[in-house]
């Protein structure tokens, strides 16, 4: 179901789903012709088919149609109405972002194992900020430089290197964060949103 109010960063152009509905569920909610069906049918994971039924259900709400939204070559989503958009999913959320300027969405559930894989996309400097090697920061770290990653839309990144978080505030729910490549630089003003067991954030450029 939506989550519309439970949560206070949920806003007009930014819409959670929580996936408690069947995939018949999702379906009905849906008019067949105003989604992607061949897309449907290739997904053979019934959990990721859920996940693309509730972002179709979340376009629907904020009235954006298949003739409105097309992907490039990197994957990224696009609006052929000037604005932009981010989509994310991760076990049973789902979430769609719209702006005015670049903007990134990321959604990631608590998981161990992150703690694995933390040197492969956390640099020292970014170390010095988060300081604590928990599950929780490791993951908010992860998240930010996902969400900074989908709104620059460019190949080619390495999250250790190329995406820099510059600051963090005390309570670690915002951030600001650097990304170069290729003598092209953007700087994000970052989010932070922890709910049920996980982490959202939401990357704006900064103009």
């Amino acid at each position: 179901m939506p989550i519309s109010n439970h949560y206070n960063f949920i806003s007009s152009n930014q819409l959670l789903w929580k996936l408690s509905e069947t995939e018949t569920e999702l379906k009905n909610l849906l008019n067949p012709s105003t989604y992607p069906n061949s897309r449907l049918n290739l997904i053979k994971s019934s959990n990721q088919r859920k996940q693309f039924l509730g972002v179709q259900n979340l376009l629907k709400l904020l009235k954006i149609n298949s003739d409105t939204l097309f992907y490039d070559n990197n994957g990224k989503p696009h609006l052929s109405n000037n604005k932009f958009i981010s989509i994310s999913h991760s076990f049973d959320y789902c979430g769609v972002i719209i702006s005015d300027t670049k903007v990134g969405i990321d959604i990631e559930k608590f998981r161990s194992k992150i703690l694995n894989i933390s040197k492969k996309f956390i640099s020292e400097s970014d170390w010095n900020l988060i300081k604590l090697n928990s599950v929780e920061n490791v993951t908010k770290v992860w998240t930010i430089k996902e969400a900074v990653f989908k709104a620059f839309g460019h190949k080619g990144i390495d999250f250790k290197k190329n995406i820099i978080i510059k600051s963090v505030n005390k309570e670690f729910n915002k951030a600001s964060v650097s990304i170069s490549i290729n003598q092209i630089t953007e700087n994000y003003n970052i989010e932070i949103y922890n709910f049920s067991q996980y982490i959202c954030c939401v990357a704006k450029l900064i103009d």
